[in-house]
């Protein structure tokens, strides 16, 4: 259903930074919606590996709920590993409802400033782009 728009975010996102190396968008449930990657890039796992580990995402971003009282809403995870880095981003709800619905999945080359490109083109895109997000 929202397929056309997620993919038109990740091919967005894919865009604003060379070192970004692919974007998806799973549901909650963990189910990939839409895949992008960037250009030449040969996937390193292939698409049944790449599905358990957005479930694997998803489930440990929603374990983080648990501790929002004390320590705020999670805004993302990074974890680096040798070949790549990869994020999770949980897409905040534009509604009422305080759970995610939707997460960012983005994987990196492996000497990219991660931090910097999440908070000053990710997270400004996803901002901007909220329209595309269900309620």
């Amino acid at each position: 259903m929202f397929e056309g728009r997620f993919s038109n975010i990740c091919k967005q996102i894919i865009g604003i930074d060379d070192s970004i190396r692919f974007a998806g968008i799973a549901n909650n449930m963990g189910n990939l919606v839409t895949t992008t990657y960037q250009q030449g890039i040969i996937p390193l796992m292939t698409k049944e590996e790449i599905s358990q580990y957005a479930v694997r995402a998803v489930v440990r971003a929603t374990t983080h709920e648990d501790f929002e009282i004390k320590l705020g809403r999670l805004r993302y995870s990074v974890g680096k590993y040798d070949k790549l880095t990869r994020a999770t981003i949980p897409i905040p709800p534009f509604d009422n409802d305080d759970k995610s619905k939707f997460y960012l999945l983005l994987s990196f080359e492996k000497d990219s400033d991660v931090t910097y490109i999440i908070e000053s083109k990710v997270l400004p895109l996803i901002e901007r782009s909220k329209e595309i997000f269900p309620d």
